[in-house]
């Protein structure tokens, strides 16, 4: 289950925060980039590709 606020570990060893849920679909979620240079952009990733690929920080 994805958490909103929860920050994920990708494939790529970049860091995302999961924001919330995209307007009008049913598992979109908008992520903002944690990680160096790329900080602070806005990306949208589909929830299977998260419980997929992203690994949960504690």
């Amino acid at each position: 289950m994805i958490k909103q606020h929860q920050i994920y570990t990708l494939p790529s060893g970049a860091i995302v925060k999961v924001n919330s849920l995209v307007s009008g679909t049913s598992d979109d979620w908008n992520c903002e980039f944690k990680h160096k240079e790329k900080a602070g952009y806005m990306v949208c990733f589909a929830g299977k590709f998260i419980r997929k690929y992203g690994k949960a920080m504690a």
